[in-house]
């Protein structure tokens, strides 16, 4: 009986059966997305409706519509009772497609078709060391890089306030700040500072197609007059210049730390003497663990299917990456709710 009892006592405590969330987690990502594609949230705003009522608004089945709305609210994202299916109450904002914090955008991001298909084949970019799908995050005109330029929203915008609110006093103390934003995307790093700044004047450096709709994102915040482009690889497009500001956002996760500083090397010959670079990423402290900190450490999974060297790197990396393309010690700035650094840092 002692035996037994020290068997026991030294029997692990972690509950086997999570590995079952985990196997089916993909059915819940299945559920988002088809609820945004249906449109499902906007019809069950005025509930409780039937499932009737709403497979005939958005043309479906009335038996896949009522398992999938049993199955949204059984994941906490719909309600029943009372005759019918209804929101959760405070839900609207980012399920109905007319809220202000509208969620929808992020499945191209987060679950589109590309990753999804990357995804599957993780064991395969273990074994390389990098992405093994025949097209890549580095590829030219890469379709996903239109999805974010497009679907990018309040989710992760914070970073281009905080860098806003970090340059600006800096940026209105000057007549005119010449910009460049590489990787611009959606522009709205540059389009943030240039709201707080009117002496700042942009180029953005992107893909020919995802500058179609930072050019329309330019136009539609009036911006339209205060905006160059520059298309083509950042790496070997004749940048222009120089600049009293360069913006590099969310960028060099994509490469290795000496890649990376290949380009910072680049962008520190196009500013003028005491310009500076602004650089946002995915991050992680040095004394922060996947434990503790889990959400860099998932990113570099992402990185791994879509890129070939490309993971989250630590902050004194990116200090040292920052240094040794020439620049002086960058200033870190984080904010509680905020999934990026922000790293300010001086031509040397």
């Amino acid at each position: 009986m002692e035996g037994t009892t020290m068997a026991n006592a030294e029997r692990p405590t972690w509950n086997p059966l999570g590995l079952h969330d985990m196997l089916r987690g993909y059915v819940k990502t299945s559920l988002l997305r088809a609820g945004f594609e249906l449109r499902v949230f906007d019809h069950l705003a005025a509930g409780p409706v039937d499932a009737a009522t709403v497979a005939d608004r958005v043309g479906a089945s009335e038996r896949g519509t009522r398992i999938l709305l049993d199955a949204l609210a059984a994941i906490g994202l719909a309600r029943t009772g009372e005759g019918g299916y209804r929101l959760v109450e405070g839900t609207e904002p980012y399920l109905l497609s007319t809220g202000d914090r509208y969620f929808g955008g992020a499945v191209k991001l987060g679950a589109g078709d590309w990753e999804w298909d990357a995804q599957k084949r993780l064991a395969e970019a273990v074994r390389k060391g990098g992405s093994v799908m025949d097209t890549d995050a580095l590829t030219p005109e890469f379709d996903y890089w239109m999805d974010f330029a497009q679907h990018t929203s309040w989710f992760n915008n914070g970073a281009a306030v905080l860098m806003a609110e970090q340059l600006g006093d800096w940026a209105r103390a000057r007549e005119q700040v010449d910009v460049l934003d590489v990787a611009c995307s959606h522009g709205g790093y540059g389009f943030n500072l240039a709201q707080r700044a009117p002496g700042v004047r942009i180029w953005g450096v992107d893909w020919p197609n995802v500058l179609e709709v930072t050019r329309r994102n330019a136009e539609r915040l009036g911006l339209a007059d205060r905006v160059g482009y520059i298309p083509g690889d950042m790496f070997e497009v004749p940048l222009g210049g120089p600049y009293d500001l360069v913006l590099l956002t969310n960028v060099l996760h994509h490469f290795s730390a000496g890649r990376a500083t290949e380009l910072l090397t680049r962008l520190a010959g196009v500013l003028k003497p005491g310009g500076r670079i602004a650089v946002v990423g995915h991050t992680y402290d040095e004394g922060e663990t996947p434990e503790t900190e889990p959400l860099p450490f998932m990113f570099s999974v992402i990185m791994l299917i879509q890129s070939a060297q490309g993971e989250s790197h630590s902050v004194g990396t990116y200090r040292g990456m920052l240094t040794s393309a020439g620049f002086s010690e960058p200033q870190v700035y984080a904010r509680e709710g905020v999934m990026h650094r922000l790293f300010i840092a001086d031509r040397a």
